[in-house]
């Protein structure tokens, strides 16, 4: 693979976590905030499908550490192990979960999305109890759609530039 295309894909991987947090951080209340749809995670997810192990990894603790500087958690690392986990996750059954039906892997990413929130919602009510909002679990579905959205994408996408 040439060099520029490996920077390309580089550009378009960061083009689309500054859009993501942007999307993430847009909402003006926190429970509108947790309600959408968990557009880092699912990207992580994602790229953590189509590419390397190291790179899979690295940017999902990169991606975790901003989360957790953006969301203002008193423990800096909460989300980064949680996306490192589900990045690991996924990549060990990577090959299986490629060859998934569409509604298969929605399900699977629907599932890591509710363990991501009861993680979140487990350590913030353990260590200093904020307001649990049921607003959380609507999360899920919306990022279940936004999967669907983003491997029509990212096929258009491919298809396109073969």
């Amino acid at each position: 693979m040439p060099k520029n295309n490996l920077a390309q894909q580089f550009l378009i991987v960061i083009v689309m976590m500054i859009l993501a947090f942007y999307f993430q951080e847009i909402a003006g209340s926190q429970v509108i905030q947790k309600a959408l749809p968990a557009w880092p995670f699912v990207l992580t997810l994602y790229f953590s499908v189509s590419s390397r192990f190291f790179f899979s990894v690295f940017s999902a603790f990169i991606v975790g550490l901003i989360q957790d500087t953006l969301m203002s958690i008193p423990t800096l690392g909460l989300h980064a192990g949680i996306y490192v986990l589900a990045a690991f996750v996924i990549i060990v059954s990577r090959m299986q979960f490629k060859y998934l039906s569409l509604m298969s892997q929605t399900l699977v990413v629907g599932a890591l999305v509710f363990v991501k929130i009861l993680a979140v919602m487990l350590y913030e009510s353990f260590f200093y109890s904020p307001p649990s909002h049921l607003w959380d679990f609507l999360s899920i579905p919306f990022s279940m759609l936004f999967w669907i959205v983003l491997r029509y994408f990212f096929l258009i996408f491919s298809k396109k530039y073969r």
